[in-house]
């Protein structure tokens, strides 16, 4: 055992002064009488008793005693020595990403990291140092080289999760930078996750990982964008994420500038994404308003809301100008294509024989009959092109397919019927990213889905073999897929929390200020105009010291929550697992044996008090009972006597 304040000891000199008292104290003599009828004279008190008396400790005094030595041992802190993992240097790398704030029943996983830090940390033995890393989406160094728990515990308890991915490459690699050499370090990572195969292999030999948290449920907005359609409304998709284990309902509502302007009933499957495909109206917002989307739940089957992260709920973007939407044909020549696409209010069709290189101003392109590019970067509309983009591969022609199957709940097929769609013969496609929204029995008839990192619509056989052309359904249809695609991928879509945006300064630009969702601004480097966002929500950007910036408005940023951080049920390690091979590194700590002593004083100034206030008398009184039986006992006759009359007498 040692002694973390050995000059609490001194308190003990306390005693002197109780000894002093009990020697001075007035103590008179008991004496039992029959009666104190003859004091009844006597009018005035008088005292017999000296200033100076022999010692004589009774049981109060011995328990005030222990009582003040409890004390004053407990000032000392005295401490046992414990295993714990804490090394001469121990550096605690913290998990700051946003899935630290779900809700594990009332208490997030960054309050159960800090207790589990705290609690490492409370053992520190004189000598140990720690340092504490912030683990964001950019990694900091919190506390560096401390000996005070308090300090310690006083920063894990300011560190406030963001809601971004963590870079635990990068605090691994401050980790790496602390170590000093002929220090025995230990590395402890507080997480909620598995360590990404990048930043393990960074990681400092030795490093310790202890994971909290359990599998909840959740549902997120990962991904919303909107896009003009020409005639004042606007194309709104929003990618809405099951994690959950359970079927989820509820719905999806948008609002512009506050104001509710759509509701959309959501039903997921268990761990799905769908993409919701709206229109809003051209009444509800103009250039520049923003866009709201946010989920509203219903209880499971459980009987519990399935969504235990909320900074995730809700998205935003901008609604950007209304304009016509240059649409690309790539045909030899398809009347029923060019007319369909030209019914459609707010685009503008271009015809070219064959898919140009250059597809930067086009917003939907149109493959018909031709060879498709072999990487889709635009939405693109294929209709039994000659040559099938990378993910698609056709494996065969069917004869004559008949309709089986029609999806009636997808965008793309609102108010379309296919009923007895005559179909000569068409491809078979072998493409598991997409989904077949109408199909044969050997066969699918249409397809979407995103090819790569576009959304695709896909029409595998020849519209000049079919009647599809022919059939009323084929103008909606056509209006249905571009309004689909562009809802997908054109307009201002919003960037994940944890990127890193250039900003296009203006020329002459000398100060730029970038206000997150929570009204912090950040001042950035003009000669660098690079933004780290960490806020689900909308970031404004200023720049000053030009014309052009001074009266123009600021850019309006929309940041929604990264793809995979609202999983919640992803595999965690073992606590206290050697995350980087090895056994976990067990060292010696100290453990105050403070509150023992504390408690134990207390109870013996508590029974100090009772047997002052009667406790005594009580015992003397249990005493006089057990006397009197067994004088009852040996004398049958003092049973009838009368018991003898007891008097305190003062003195």
């Amino acid at each position: 055992m040692r002694l973390l304040a050995p000059l609490g000891l001194l308190a003990a000199a306390a005693a002197a002064p109780l000894v002093a008292w009990y020697l001075l104290r007035p103590r008179r003599r008991r004496v039992v009488v029959g009666s104190t009828f003859l004091w009844r004279a006597v009018d005035r008190p008088a005292t017999a008793a000296t200033p100076w008396q022999r010692f004589r400790g009774d049981a109060t005094f011995w328990l005030v005693l222990l009582a003040l030595l409890a004390l004053a041992f407990a000032l000392a802190r005295p401490a046992v020595p414990v295993p714990v993992a804490l090394g001469d240097h121990t550096i605690l790398v913290m998990d700051n990403s946003g899935s630290m704030l779900t809700d594990e029943g009332g208490t997030s996983r960054a309050e159960l990291a800090r207790r589990k830090a705290t609690e490492l940390t409370a053992s520190l033995a004189p000598g140990q140092e720690v340092s504490v890393i912030d683990a964001g989406p950019r990694a900091r160094i919190a506390l560096s080289g401390s000996t005070d728990a308090r300090e310690v515990a006083r920063t894990l308890a300011g560190i406030v999760p963001r809601h971004a991915p963590a870079d635990l490459a990068d605090a691994f690699t401050l980790a790496t930078s602390l170590q000093r050499p002929g220090q025995r370090t230990v590395v402890h990572l507080v997480t909620d996750a598995m360590v990404p195969a990048d930043a393990m292999a960074v990681a400092p030999p030795g490093l310790t990982v202890s994971a909290v948290g359990r599998d909840r449920p959740n549902v997120a907005i990962t991904r919303i964008a909107s896009a003009p359609l020409g005639s004042g409304e606007h194309q709104v998709l929003a990618q809405v994420r099951s994690f959950a284990q359970t079927a989820v309902t509820g719905r999806l509502v948008l609002e512009v500038d506050g104001a509710v302007v759509l509701e959309q009933s959501l039903r997921l499957a268990p761990r799905t994404t769908e993409d919701v495909v709206v229109t809003v109206p051209a009444v509800a917002g103009d250039e520049g308003a923003t866009l709201t989307a946010r989920l509203a739940l219903r209880e499971d089957v459980t009987g519990v809301v399935p969504d235990a992260l909320r900074f995730d709920d809700v998205a935003t973007t901008v609604l950007s100008e209304s304009r016509d939407l240059r649409v690309l044909l790539a045909t030899p020549g398809n009347t029923y294509l060019q007319a369909a696409l030209g019914s459609v209010p707010g685009l503008r069709v271009e015809t070219s024989a064959s898919v140009p290189d250059e597809l930067t101003a086009v917003d939907v392109l149109v493959v018909d009959r031709v060879a498709a590019p072999e990487t889709l970067t635009v939405p693109t509309l294929l209709v039994a092109p000659t040559r099938w983009p990378a993910g698609v591969a056709s494996t065969g022609e069917a004869a004559l397919p008949a309709l089986t199957y029609q999806a009636t709940d997808h965008a793309l097929l609102a108010d379309v019927d296919l009923t007895g769609l005559a179909v000569a013969t068409t491809a078979v496609l072998d493409a598991p990213q997409l989904t077949a929204l109408a199909s044969a029995t050997d066969a699918g008839l249409l397809f979407a889905g995103r090819i790569g990192d576009a959304p695709a619509v896909v029409v595998p056989f020849d519209l000049l073999v079919s009647d599809l052309p022919l059939r009323p359904a084929w103008p909606l249809l056509v209006a249905n897929a571009t309004r689909w695609l562009t809802g997908g991928s054109a307009g201002i879509g919003a960037v994940p929390a944890g990127s890193v945006v250039a900003l296009q300064a203006p020329v002459g630009t000398t100060s730029i200020a970038a206000t997150a969702p929570g009204g912090d601004t950040l001042r950035i480097d003009p000669g660098a105009p690079t933004l780290l966002v960490d806020t689900v929500g909308t970031w404004q950007i200023s720049f000053t010291g030009s014309e052009d910036a001074e009266t123009g408005a600021p850019l309006m940023l929309p940041v929604t929550t990264a793809l995979d951080e609202g999983d919640l049920s992803k595999p965690r390690p073992e606590p206290g697992s050697p995350a980087a091979g090895g056994e976990a590194q067990i060292g010696e700590g100290l453990r105050t044996v403070v509150w023992p002593l504390v408690l134990t004083a207390l109870f013996l100034l508590l029974l100090e008090w009772a047997w002052s206030q009667g406790g005594r008398q009580w015992l003397a009184g249990r005493r006089d009972i057990r006397r009197d039986k067994v004088r009852r006992a040996l004398e049958p006759d003092a049973e009838s006597a009368t018991p003898r009359a007891r008097t305190k007498v003062p003195s």
